[in-house]
């Protein structure tokens, strides 16, 4: 699993990163889960919601039950 954490990260370096993550994403040749924590933090979330829906990225905010919504996975 790749875990990204944005804790302490400004909303541009957050960017830069999930669009790495992103690009990393889809080039990538084995199926492997991505977890982006994000915390409490309700526009770090929004931005990376939007950023995943750029580049057309099937996401799930707080895993299969949406209960804890301080990350979000890709899979």
């Amino acid at each position: 699993m790749i875990v990204l954490d944005l804790h302490g990260m400004r909303y541009e370096e957050a960017r830069r990163n999930i669009e790495r993550l992103a690009n990393r994403y889809w080039t990538r040749t084995e199926q492997e889960e991505v977890k982006i924590i994000t915390g409490h933090s309700s526009n770090m979330r929004k931005m990376v919601v939007g950023v995943l829906e750029e580049y057309s990225i099937d996401y799930e905010i707080g895993g299969p039950l949406g209960i804890d919504t301080t990350y979000i996975r890709i899979y």
